[in-house]
C-alpha cells in the first residue's frame, strides 16, 4: 500500500507541477518562476536568479553532467536521497547526499557555485525526488555547457575514490564525446511537436525564449535569426516570436521542420 501512495504521489507531482522530460540532461522539471530583477554578469543583461523544478525518478535516475556559470542550489522538498557528484573548476571533486537523513551525512541543500560542473543520481531504493533549484544569475542555455569530452575525463580521473573513467562516463551518459551549450553569436529557435521551444537543444518557456531573442538583437543588432516549425504548429506561438523578435529588430526567418 506503501508504494502504491508514492506511485499516486509522484504521479500527481508530475500531473499539478507540469513537469516534463529535459531533453538533453535527462530528469523532469518545471519553471516556477524568473526574477523581474535584472544583473549585469559577464557584460550580459540577465534575470538575477530562477527557480525551477526538479524531480528524479526510476524512469529518470540520472540528471546527467552539466556545467553551470550561474551558482545553484538544490533544495530539498520531497523524496530522494540522490546523490550529487561535483567537479569544481580547480580540478577537485566532490559527493554529497541531498536527503533527509541528517544523522548519516546527508544535507538539505547542495550548493554548486558558478562553473561547477555535477550530475545527480537517484538512489535504487528511492521512489522520486523532487528538488527546487535556485540559479543566480538566471539559467540561459548560453551560460550551461552540457556533456564532456576525454580531457574532462582526464582532467577529473582519480580526483575521488569513484571518479573512475567507466564513473564519469556513466555521468556524462549520452553526452559523453560532446558538449552542448554555451556561447553562440546565432539564434535558432525551434518549436517541437509538443509546442516547446527549443534553443541549442534546451527547452525554453515563453519569457526565457524573448529574453534570448533581446540578447541576440544586442549582440547582433539587424542579423537574420531562424525560428524552425513542424506543420501544425502553434500560430500563437509562431506569432509571439515573430512580434518579440520585430520589436528588437531581429528578422526572424520561418523555416519547415525536415
Amino acid at each position: 500500500m506503501e508504494t502504491i501512495a508514492l506511485i499516486d504521489r509522484e504521479h500527481l507531482i508530475i500531473e499539478k507541477l507540469g513537469l516534463k522530460r529535459l531533453n538533453l540532461e535527462a530528469g523532469l522539471f518545471g519553471l516556477l518562476s524568473e526574477s523581474a530583477i535584472e544583473v549585469i554578469n559577464e557584460n550580459e543583461r540577465l534575470a538575477a536568479s530562477n527557480v525551477i523544478y526538479l524531480m528524479l525518478n526510476q524512469n529518470e535516475p540520472i540528471n546527467y553532467l552539466q556545467m553551470l556559470r550561474s551558482d545553484d542550489y538544490h533544495i530539498l522538498i520531497e523524496g530522494g536521497p540522490a546523490d550529487y557528484y561535483l567537479f569544481y573548476t580547480d580540478g577537485t571533486t566532490a559527493r554529497c547526499t541531498l536527503g533527509r537523513d541528517i544523522a548519516r551525512g546527508e544535507v538539505l541543500v547542495v550548493p554548486a557555485p558558478g562553473g561547477t560542473a555535477k550530475a545527480i543520481v537517484l538512489h535504487d531504493e528511492a521512489e522520486y525526488l523532487l528538488a527546487a533549484s535556485v540559479v543566480t544569475p538566471a539559467w540561459t542555455p548560453t551560460r550551461v555547457e552540457i556533456g564532456g569530452d576525454d580531457s574532462f575525463v582526464k582532467k577529473f580521473l582519480d580526483s575521488s575514490v569513484w571518479a573512475t573513467e567507466t564513473k564519469i562516463r556513466t555521468l556524462l551518459g549520452p553526452n559523453y564525446g560532446k558538449v552542448i551549450g554555451g556561447k553562440t553569436n546565432n539564434l535558432d529557435l525551434e518549436i517541437d511537436d509538443q509546442d516547446q521551444i527549443i534553443f541549442l537543444g534546451m527547452q525554453l518557456s515563453l519569457g526565457q525564449a524573448a529574453k534570448e531573442i533581446e540578447r541576440f538583437a544586442t549582440s547582433e543588432p539587424y542579423k537574420t535569426a531562424t525560428l524552425i516549425a513542424p506543420e501544425g504548429a502553434s500560430m500563437k506561438l509562431i506569432n509571439f516570436l515573430k512580434d518579440v523578435a520585430k520589436q528588437n529588430d531581429v528578422f526572424l526567418t520561418l523555416r519547415p521542420t525536415k
